[in-house]
């Protein structure tokens, strides 16, 4: 049976807490309300799931009755109706008519991309060079999504990249604030939004139009996207679909995998045995030779590093469920339209579910082939579960492997100011500082 839902009257303390620190906040409410609450946060008041019974209830068994719905509108002016933001039956054709370019049969393709573009800016850094790791994680992570999808660069000046996604990841990180004017209203930041949205639009769909001309198209993401037929139907994507599903990948594809490698940096440089012990193993499995596609399943100290980072750290720590028709969950019955907040962040930190939730402790994974496998789709969540988990799961738990196995061939990032990270909400969940650290090369 489910845990109810207990209620945390409306305070103004509370919209204060959630605007310094909704992660944090959040947290803090299910220890001590359940894993099941209602929040007040200043007007309004926030339905949490985080039981995985709950959560199994939505995602998976009574999925018909929950969607994306209008929950997501406040990031569909840039993402449209690609995959993670739409319903079915738009969902369902997408989803089957995409599945076959994410299979990972195309992981070698994907190793080959990501180590190449990985070896050119890894090898720029030098001995002592200061440096924010998100920045270079973002960098990475956007030059391989770019390089996979277009097999081609942004060029050398990335400048108006880097702005327009900071500015989309600006207003992003104020949707949830209560009392948040709509995007109609002609506010500074929505005339930035809107201005960044229309630059990556119209860029992307240049791309899209040129590979459309070609004769003999590079075989890439895009390509097989372009090709991409309905199995049932045989109907292509739109020109409209299209792009909003690569606007997806663009801005999904990067930006969870950096904050992801950012958090893996961070939690290696506070647990330095088991730095030495993924270091030991790089050196064991790779040498100095770049990653080959088989490499990476023998990289298991890094991947349970890696996978205990996803679970202290879930780049996609919430998501929003908007339900469809009357319906319950948890004991509690849901009118059309109410929306649940998702909270991966507060799954994976539950008592009941991990021992010792917030101790970084990679060998837990260990274990995983031997428990019941239902539990572990919904107590570990970080890339959602039921028929809606991510479809790029497999690509970005490739590249954090590629990346982090090459970066430590060449050296350590010594964290600096460990104790001012702290976790923030934007699009995904980052670190707020960004992590400043040092290079300092194997020696």
């Amino acid at each position: 049976m489910s845990v109810p839902l207990l209620k945390e009257t409306l305070t103004l303390s509370n919209a204060r807490a959630m605007a310094s620190s909704a992660p944090d906040f959040l947290l803090g409410a299910a220890r001590k309300l359940g894993p099941n609450l209602k929040v007040g946060v200043g007007p309004i008041t926030l339905t949490v799931l985080a039981e995985p019974q709950a959560l199994q209830q939505v995602l998976q068994k009574n999925a018909k009755a929950w969607g994306r719905g209008t929950a997501v509108d406040a990031i569909r002016p840039l993402l449209g109706n690609g995959l993670p933001l739409s319903d079915p039956p738009l969902w369902l054709t997408q989803r089957r008519t995409m599945q076959p370019s994410f299979h990972r049969a195309q992981g070698p393709n994907w190793v080959h991309t990501m180590r190449e573009v990985a070896a050119k800016s890894l090898d720029a850094l030098t001995p002592g060079a200061e440096l924010t790791t998100r920045h270079l994680m973002m960098t990475l992570a956007r030059d391989i999504i770019v390089r996979a999808m277009f097999s081609q660069s942004l060029g050398a000046d990335t400048t108006p990249y880097d702005e327009a996604f900071g500015v989309v990841e600006d207003y992003v990180s104020t949707t949830m604030i209560p009392g948040k004017l709509p995007l109609w209203v002609p506010t500074p930041k929505h005339l930035r939004f809107k201005r960044a949205v229309t630059f990556l639009h119209e860029n992307i769909q240049r791309v899209i139009d040129d590979r459309r001309r070609e004769d003999t198209p590079t075989s890439d993401l895009l390509t097989l996207l372009i090709k991409a037929r309905d199995p049932e139907t045989g109907d292509a994507m739109s020109d409209q679909q299209l792009r909003d599903e690569v606007m997806n990948i663009f801005f999904a594809g990067h930006e969870t995998t950096a904050n992801l490698m950012t958090w893996t940096v961070f939690l290696l440089s506070q647990h330095p045995a088991m730095l030495e012990k993924v270091e030991a193993e790089v050196q064991t499995v790779l040498g100095q030779r770049a990653p080959e596609p088989e490499d990476i399943p023998k990289l298991t100290a890094l991947n349970r590093v890696i996978r205990e980072a996803l679970r202290l750290y879930p780049p996609a720590w919430l998501f929003a469920r908007q339900a469809f028709e009357d319906t319950e969950v948890a004991g509690e019955r849901f009118t059309k339209g109410q929306v649940v907040l998702v909270l991966p962040y507060v799954t994976h930190r539950l008592p009941t579910l991990w021992s010792e939730p917030d101790t970084f402790d990679p060998e837990r994974f260990a274990a995983e082939s031997s428990t019941d496998a239902t539990v572990w789709k919904y107590a570990y969540l970080p890339f959602g579960a039921g028929p809606h988990v991510c479809i790029g799961n497999h690509f970005a738990l490739l590249e954090a492997a590629v990346v982090l196995a090459m970066l430590l061939q060449r050296g350590r990032l010594e964290v600096l100011r460990p104790e001012a990270v702290r976790p923030k909400m934007g699009a995904t969940l980052f670190v707020g500082n960004g992590l400043p650290a040092r290079f300092a090369p194997r020696g």
